[in-house]
């Protein structure tokens, strides 16, 4: 990735438009019964595929929108609020108003479309310029039991060259950039559609898309 801080934020990131199509493909002609299958006894086969393509419009509207709506929007955002209710699910859209796989991958595309919007206006030097910090406590759990924290410390950090660091004199803050929050959403939309494939694969279905080994999935492990 080049360092010239004039470089324009979709020349960075030019992979967003692209990622709804390798979604729409790696699910299409799977029947309700595919895409709502678990694999419980594995590590990555609590969600399932349905909730994986949800998680990750999800974390799109997450990032873009609650996270940086205020820095970046200020009143003004530029998608309904309501894309940011839950339904009381964990790290879901909510998953009544968006169960139906067309209108998943539409979510899925229209916030993708948002991170390129947003591209638009950066570049490097001005993505590197907003920074946000975060406090992450060391007993922080999702509602799946899997620790925040933990997280951070053996995948963000370590996956991470720039961008996210932990504060000098606080060990629960955390900082990051707004570079940093589009790799990381880039990386997110990678492992988790890694993730289908694994279900894919559990059920006898071949991958359909080739997946860039970069990121996340360095670290992360699918048994």
């Amino acid at each position: 990735m080049s360092d010239d801080l004039s470089t324009p934020g979709r020349d960075l990131f030019p992979e967003y438009p692209q990622i709804h199509l390798m979604y729409a493909r790696e699910v299409r002609g799977l029947t309700d019964e595919q895409v709502d299958t678990l694999q419980p006894e594995k590590s990555w086969g609590t969600w399932s595929i349905r909730q994986q393509v949800n998680h990750i419009a999800f974390a799109h509207y997450r990032w873009f929108l609650r996270n940086w709506g205020e820095a970046l929007f200020g009143g003004r955002l530029p998608r309904d609020e309501s894309l940011l209710d839950t339904g009381g699910a964990d790290r879901l859209i909510d998953p009544k108003r968006f169960h139906e796989m067309p209108d998943l991958l539409a979510a899925v595309k229209d916030a993708a479309d948002l991170a390129w919007e947003i591209l638009g206006n950066e570049t490097l030097g001005s993505m590197r310029e907003k920074v946000q910090s975060r406090r992450i406590p060391s007993d922080h759990r999702w509602p799946s039991g899997d620790g925040l924290r933990e997280w951070t410390e053996n995948v963000t950090l370590k996956s991470h060259s720039r961008g996210f660091w932990k504060d000098d004199t606080d060990p629960e803050l955390f900082h990051y950039d707004l570079e940093y929050t589009f790799r990381h959403v880039l990386w997110e939309a990678y492992a988790h559609l890694k993730t289908i494939q694994a279900h894919k694969k559990a059920m006898g279905l071949p991958p359909v898309n080739d997946i860039p080994e970069v990121g996340y999935l360095k670290v992360l492990k699918w048994e």
